[in-house]
């Protein structure tokens, strides 16, 4: 599994106790897509220093000559259950090569990838950000876990930014990602209407601003 290293910040030595955040890209891009979005982030995170890890997906995404999907076949149908383990359970092992914990970042099919990581590997992930995407609705080994956190007080923290009207993930879809975030994280959530499917400056803002706790020495 490809992965690109970037920094926020001051490079740092290779310290695997130094602030990671891992990005996952959407189905038909690349792993150098999201990384766009880390000088718009410096701008609000001007005392920070993280590393910043984005992966690539392992399949080519049908139609798209450059893209790849986290998951073979059709991004309209839910992958196998085997198929998704493989491909959470390769990105948890690219993040234990880095780091012990690393917020994770995911867009569209990503989002999928970031929160079922958490859900399989909830040791791995100290928050998690989710941007225009969804949430499969089978079962993980972590749920159970990361209910009882909840309903403790001491839920993983998450941020869900998304436009209502989003022409690709249908309302159903988002709806199902809300209620399975409010029952199983600490979740901040964001509408961020006339978006669409994508990410504007606001929602970026708002980002680097639930990031802030996470991302400093130390934290």
């Amino acid at each position: 599994m490809t992965a690109v290293i970037s920094w926020l910040g001051r490079p740092q030595p290779d310290d695997p106790t130094v602030p990671t955040l891992v990005l996952l890209h959407g189905h038909g891009s690349h792993e150098q897509d999201l990384i766009q979005l880390v000088p718009a982030m410096q701008m609000f995170l001007p005392d920070v220093h993280a590393k910043v890890l984005a992966v690539r997906g392992s399949f080519p995404a049908l139609g798209r000559p450059r893209g790849y999907s986290w998951f073979p076949g059709s991004v309209r149908e839910q992958p196998p259950a085997e198929s998704v383990a493989l491909a959470v359970d390769a990105v948890a092992g690219v993040v234990r090569q880095h780091t012990g914990r690393a917020v994770v970042l995911g867009f569209s099919q990503g989002m999928c990838m970031a929160v079922t990581l958490l859900r399989r590997h909830p040791e791995l992930v100290r928050a998690v950000v989710g941007l225009s995407g969804f949430v499969y609705d089978d079962w993980q080994p972590g749920d159970a876990e990361l209910s009882v956190r909840v309903r403790a007080g001491a839920g993983v923290p998450a941020f869900f930014g998304y436009d209502p009207a989003d022409p690709i993930v249908p309302i159903r879809a988002t709806d199902h990602a809300r209620r399975y975030l409010h029952e199983h994280t600490e979740l901040e959530e964001h509408r961020y209407p006339g978006i669409g499917h994508g990410v504007g400056l606001p929602e970026i803002t708002d980002v680097a601003r639930f990031l802030t706790r996470f991302l400093h020495a130390g934290s």
